[in-house]
């Protein structure tokens, strides 16, 4: 068994975390690609209007064709609650790299992806699964708040995280746990998410 994994949470957290351990290669680094390409900085409220209606459009597309891979996770299982051997130090850098980025998040899109999480979370089944709107909601939230912080913040949570959870052990340890092609649908829908993101970044 894999000795990295994520953290607890469910649905209700960041999916593309759990989509990039489930479908990446061994051979790629599918969180360097997205991470890369984010953008340079810039915020969402200062990009065009369209761009906006492409991040929502784009988070409905992500996750209709993430979805099914979404119910084939346990989302019950111990695996996303521990950091086995984990350096508490390094973790504590992941942890105020991200307290940095989120500071820097448009509030308005920062309140709309509370809120989406809030709504999520009243909606959890027994299974820990949360319906494909509130999952959506969620999606378009997260695009809109990565894409208000500067692409050197993305990079830095990014690197730290690096030096706490073996990508190549996690993404081969979690594929395995659901259905090949449903993960790697996921995998193609967030890189095409990851292309608009970045593209409300410059």
């Amino acid at each position: 068994m894999c000795r990295c994994h994520g953290r607890r949470a469910g649905p209700v957290q960041s999916l593309a975390a759990r989509i990039c351990a489930a479908a990446c290669r061994p051979e790629s680094s599918p969180w360097s690609a997205h991470v890369h390409g984010c953008g340079a900085a810039a915020v969402l409220g200062a990009a065009p209007a369209a761009f906006a209606d492409k991040i929502d459009d784009a988070a409905t597309k992500l996750s209709e064709a993430s979805y099914p891979f979404l119910k084939e996770i346990d989302w019950t299982s111990p695996v996303y609650g521990s950091l086995p051997n984990a350096n508490p130090v390094k973790v504590l850098a992941v942890i105020n790299k991200a307290l940095v980025m989120g500071a820097s998040m448009d509030s308005a899109a920062l309140k709309k992806g509370v809120l989406a999480h809030a709504s999520a979370i009243g909606h959890v089944d027994s299974k820990g699964m949360i319906p494909l709107p509130d999952y959506t909601a969620i999606n378009a939230a997260i695009g809109h708040m990565v894409a208000s912080v500067p692409k050197k913040q993305v990079i830095d949570v990014f690197n730290a995280a690096g030096d706490v959870v073996r990508k190549e052990e996690v993404g081969a340890y979690m594929k395995s746990l659901v259905n090949s092609g449903d993960a790697e649908a996921a995998y193609k829908a967030f890189w095409e998410f990851k292309d608009v993101v970045a593209a409300a970044q410059r």
